[in-house]
């Protein structure tokens, strides 16, 4: 039994792992980082793989956990870096992609929601799995970001115009 759930655990790692680093870098935007966070999931979840109940959560499980580590790294470096001396040249970068300048303006709970959904391309019903909230919500979060999004893109169409 043992090297059953040892075995389904690799398996879960191996097919996830490219997921997992898409997923960390959509959130922290730095290779390296992106790496620790993955593997810090991979440990986090090994330590738990007996909670959890049935082999085939483990990829929700990976994925959720990369994203709890992408957000401690982001929580760590907002406790050890200030953004002060970096305000202007943030303001002032622009992507010139409407979309980019959108999406890197969402709270990280908001972006993460959007790389599942959009990049992973995720039903929302394991979306709602990996992030432990009902799929009606899901639904209606990435519902009021397309229309936010919808409405952005229309203003700049009208600035450009």
């Amino acid at each position: 039994m043992e090297s059953s759930r040892e075995q389904a655990f690799v398996a879960a790692v191996q097919a996830t792992s490219h997921q997992m680093y898409r997923v960390a870098m959509g959130l922290l935007h730095a290779p390296q980082d992106a790496e620790d966070a993955v593997s810090c999931a991979v440990e986090a979840t090994w330590k738990h793989v007996q909670r959890i109940r049935k082999e085939e959560a483990l990829p929700a499980y990976l994925i959720r956990s990369t994203a709890n580590a992408a957000k401690m790294e982001l929580r760590r470096r907002r406790r050890t870096e200030s953004m002060e001396p970096y305000a202007d040249s943030l303001a002032a970068e622009d992507s010139g992609n409407p979309i980019t300048d959108y999406l890197s303006a969402l709270k990280k709970e908001d972006q993460l929601l959007m790389i599942l959904k959009y990049q992973e391309n995720m039903p929302e019903a394991e979306i709602a799995l990996i992030l432990r909230i009902p799929r009606g919500t899901v639904s209606s979060r990435l519902s009021r970001l397309l229309s936010r999004l919808r409405a952005e893109l229309a203003q700049e169409e009208c600035e450009n115009a």
